[in-house]
């Protein structure tokens, strides 16, 4: 009996190609898709295949650079490298296996086509990422590989499209099924990956990995958590002790040159990064290359035993170095990041750590001094300090639900980052402000997706992939009414890294990442757990191969052959 149970609970989980029968391995899935189910009709390519692109691209410098980098890195190499490789396979079993259709006499292709719409430079090659055209289309017959796009970042996406449907056949490489039909947009113009930098050692080229495997999924935002209570990870020219004290090691610390390389690397791949400091709570690490910028609250910490203590930790407002501090370093990351979008934090503010401080006495007198009548008047000067710094700057601040909930957020320049109660999402963008949200998209959580709200939410029982299944069927916005949709700008993914670092990020990451990917991109009527679960174990495979995702286990039973 206690093995038919276990078979039966197992078997509703199993990857089962019979889950994409009707469906090509595509993650995220696109928008509208027609194929030729079943058929042998296709073709062949190998690594020699080229582009030609349409004139006003090839006459344009930044353009073709554009693309010919995006070509090479998404279709070149990747072919290079899975030559002579077995094709993926989720079974040994015939009738549970993917499909593996192999042309009869295909066509040899030997190019593809990509034209841009447009004449227009600046609607071909935008100056910003987050907001443009991202749409394309792809039609793959017997004879030709077209590709249409409005911008290069359209056409960008096609390319990672396109390399899905390859392949690999002995020493050539395939795609069958046709014609492929394709046309496909984002749902969400704002697809990221929050990685937090502060508290364990994550190296600058797991950043690099970072931004291909966001590429391959069509994601076009890295949000960098660079500071917190354990570790300052931004070389501040103003205030150099900041990083120099307040980090583990100074190899990891991202610095001027590297942030430039990094900005630009990104930018060829689709992708917006933007900085985060976190004031004025989680901010005990500013304090060890400036004592005095934040306050003594450890007897009280330590006497009550309070978990993970030094979070609680927040900024001296009786010391104006700390607003020095805060404004000159806003200014070095607007001049750095050359970002439109600059996060402040904001979360998590323990007022108990001022009122049991040192400096408490201080503080009040402070407070008297500037009329200010709660503790919570400090928070909130110190967000209003913050967001002004942003907007002088010429970006958008972007802050953690507890600014919007307190009533610190400025209205007319202000996002939302909604992380901890869903609800506050509608309460944001009813009340008029953009918003992005993360709550219940966690990538630290081992446990299945719960309400904080409602503890009968939670279940009980839990496999380690069923919490990709929580990641994918979580739409908060699915009902919002088309006026609340324009104030949502999309969501992030976030990396709590209190138990990851180099060794185990891909793994813990990017297991799953492809769930939060496909819910910001396809269709909302998109929900089939079961497939995505077989796609993305394919996606995966391809990551492997081509190097980014190595160090990244299976989502589920298949095998994949790579170098």
């Amino acid at each position: 009996m206690f093995f038919l149970l276990f078979y039966c609970i197992f078997s509703t989980l199993a990857g089962n190609g019979v889950n994409v029968k009707d469906q090509l391995l595509l993650v995220p899935y696109p928008q509208n898709i027609q194929f030729n189910k079943g058929s042998t009709n296709g073709i062949e390519i190998d690594e020699t295949l080229t582009m030609s692109l349409s004139t006003q691209c090839q006459n344009n410098p930044n353009c073709l650079s554009f693309m010919k980098f995006n070509f090479n890195h998404t279709i070149t190499f990747p072919l290079q490298q899975q030559k002579n490789l077995r094709d993926f396979r989720i079974s040994l079993h015939k009738a549970i296996d993917i499909p593996h259709i192999i042309p009869l006499k295909p066509n040899f292709i030997k190019k593809v086509h990509i034209i841009f719409k447009s004449s227009d430079e600046k609607i071909f090659y935008p100056s910003t990422i987050i907001g443009s055209d991202e749409s394309y289309s792809l039609s793959i017959s017997t004879s030709s590989i077209i590709i249409e796009a409005q911008t290069v970042y359209g056409a960008r996406h096609a390319l990672e499209t396109l390399l899905q449907l390859i392949r690999p056949n002995g020493n050539t490489f395939v795609i069958s099924q046709l014609p492929i039909t394709i046309t496909d947009s984002p749902r969400f113009k704002w697809r990221g990956l929050m990685v937090d930098l502060a508290r364990n050692a994550i190296s600058k080229l797991t950043l690099v990995k970072t931004i291909n495997a966001l590429a391959s999924l069509k994601m076009n935002v890295l949000h960098l958590h660079l500071t917190d209570s354990q570790s300052f990870m931004f070389e501040s020219s103003s205030f150099p002790e900041l990083s120099k004290q307040g980090a583990f090691n100074q190899e990891n610390v991202l610095n001027k040159p590297f942030i430039i390389q990094l900005l630009r690397y990104a930018a060829l791949r689709g992708i917006l990064i933007y900085p985060e400091i976190d004031i004025p709570g989680h901010t005990a690490s500013w304090g060890l290359g400036y004592p005095g910028v934040t306050v003594d609250c450890w007897d009280y910490l330590t006497s009550n035993k309070i978990l993970y203590a030094e979070n609680r930790v927040s900024l001296n407002p009786t010391n104006e170095t700390s607003f020095h501090i805060v404004q000159a370093v806003l200014k070095e990351l607007a001049e750095t990041f050359g970002s439109q979008y600059i996060h402040i934090g904001g979360d998590e503010v323990d007022n108990n750590c001022w009122l049991n401080s040192k400096e408490y006495p201080a503080i009040k007198e402070w407070m008297k001094k500037n009329n200010f009548d709660s503790i919570t008047d400090v928070e909130s000067y110190y967000n209003q300090i913050a967001q002004e710094e942003v907007i002088k700057q010429g970006a958008h601040p972007i802050v953690w639900e507890e600014v919007f909930k307190k009533g610190n957020a400025k209205k007319e320049s202000t996002i939302i980052q909604v992380w901890s109660d869903i609800r506050q999402l509608k309460l944001a963008v009813d009340a008029g402000y953009k918003a992005i949200y993360s709550a219940g998209l966690y990538l630290d959580r081992q446990v299945p997706l719960c309400n904080n709200f409602d503890s009968s939410s939670c279940g009980q029982r839990y496999m380690w992939v069923w919490t990709t299944r929580d990641f994918y069927k979580h739409d908060p916005t699915k009902d919002f009414t088309d006026a609340e949709l324009e104030n949502v700008y999309g969501g992030e993914g976030c990396s709590w890294d209190e138990s990851c670092n180099d060794e185990n990020f891909f793994d813990r990451v990017f297991q799953r990442f492809s769930a939060i990917a496909e819910r910001f991109w396809s269709n909302k009527n998109l929900i089939d757990d079961e497939s995505h679960e077989v796609r993305a174990n394919y996606l995966r495979c391809l990551g492997k191969r081509r190097g980014f995702l190595k160090g990244t286990g299976p989502l589920y039973t298949s095998y994949c052959d790579a170098k």
